[in-house]
């Protein structure tokens, strides 16, 4: 019996060293009783490891801008040889567009095999090939014009490669972008308070939509300088929708500590780090709505706001007078106020 043993013995032990450098085979699992019982059933495990969509459609919103969105996940995994690899999907909609994201990773065992994945989303399909363990590949569709909050969309993943594939055959419920809330100047809103709202003939304005500019609560600074007084910045402007690009400009162009742009443009407030320093007509537009957007500390010597756009030297900018509602343009190393403001 023990002669008999022997050689067979030898032959497994062979076979065993010889798994070392077989990296990259992917054996027939359907051929292979051992190894297909040892593969772990991709349709239990999603059972097992399902995690839910973290939002409902029917209770749940994408607030515009927001980039907060609501996926759901799933995770499967199965064996081949010494090899386990892990097939994992995250789906969700933007505002416009539906997502689906797939991680494909060999997590026990030589990690050389690569896979072939496919993502169909309503039968619009994409093909990934040679994907290597530890990466993730996606597919995004357009959402149909006129869709709406829990509308479903199908989609599925199918992982080939090391052993026998993993699928997820999916539907989602389609988050709805939240309906536009009725605005008006002076109220709070995403960081602030709304000093104006775009009307027809302002640049940027779209019909149908709203946007506007938001004025910090209260005053960043009591009294700096506009900064840079022999400095050139060029390309500032005066009009409405220019004061994040002026702000860009002067913070770039002006090396100097404490000036009014960058004190704005380094801002963090209430969750949002986009404000800047408007430009002299959004200034107006703050002073013209002073009441309703509040905040502002007057006195007959502290009654001076820079705003962003240069005037016609190096050694003036542009400034408000919100007591006589004067703009004119001082000398730069005077110290005047600072309001920042963010656009919606």
């Amino acid at each position: 019996m023990k002669k008999l043993l022997m050689p067979f013995l030898a032959i497994l032990f062979l076979a065993s060293c010889g798994m070392e450098n077989m990296t990259d085979m992917q054996p027939d699992l359907e051929n292979s009783g051992d190894l297909l019982a040892k593969n772990i059933d991709a349709d239990l495990l999603n059972s097992q490891f399902r995690i839910g969509p973290t939002g409902s459609c029917e209770t749940d919103c994408i607030e515009p801008g927001s980039e907060i969105y609501y996926p759901v996940s799933d995770v499967a995994t199965g064996r081949s040889g010494r090899n386990t690899k892990s097939v994992s999907y995250s789906a969700y909609n933007t505002e416009t567009h539906f997502v689906v994201e797939v991680t494909y990773a060999i997590t026990a065992g030589p990690a050389k095999a690569k896979a072939t994945i496919t993502i169909a989303i309503d039968g619009n399909e994409v093909e990934y090939t040679d994907v290597s363990s530890g990466s993730t590949v996606s597919h995004t569709v357009p959402l149909a014009d006129g869709w709406a909050g829990c509308d479903e969309v199908s989609f599925s993943v199918v992982q080939e490669g090391l052993g026998t594939p993993i699928t997820f055959s999916e539907s989602y419920d389609l988050i709805p972008v939240c309906a536009e809330e009725s605005l008006k100047i002076g109220d709070a809103y995403q960081g602030g308070i709304i000093a104006y709202i775009l009307q027809d003939g302002d640049p940027g304005y779209v019909a149908g939509e709203t946007h506007g500019i938001i004025a910090a609560p209260s005053d960043q600074s009591a009294g700096t300088e506009w900064g840079c007084l022999r400095t050139s910045i060029v390309g500032t402007s005066t009009a409405i929708g220019t004061g994040a690009a002026n702000t860009r400009a002067i913070v770039s162009g002006c090396a100097d500590a404490g000036i009014a742009a960058r004190i704005c443009d380094d801002l963090d407030l209430n969750g949002y780090s986009d404000w800047y320093l408007p430009s002299k007509d959004e200034l107006n537009k703050l002073y013209e709505n002073e009441e309703a957007v509040g905040g502002f500390i007057i006195g007959n010597n502290s009654a001076f706001y820079w705003s962003s756009s240069v005037g016609n030297t190096d050694l003036v900018a542009w400034a408000q007078d919100f007591i006589f509602s004067s703009q004119f343009s001082p000398p730069k190393d005077i110290f005047y106020k600072v309001r920042a403001v963010r656009a919606f």
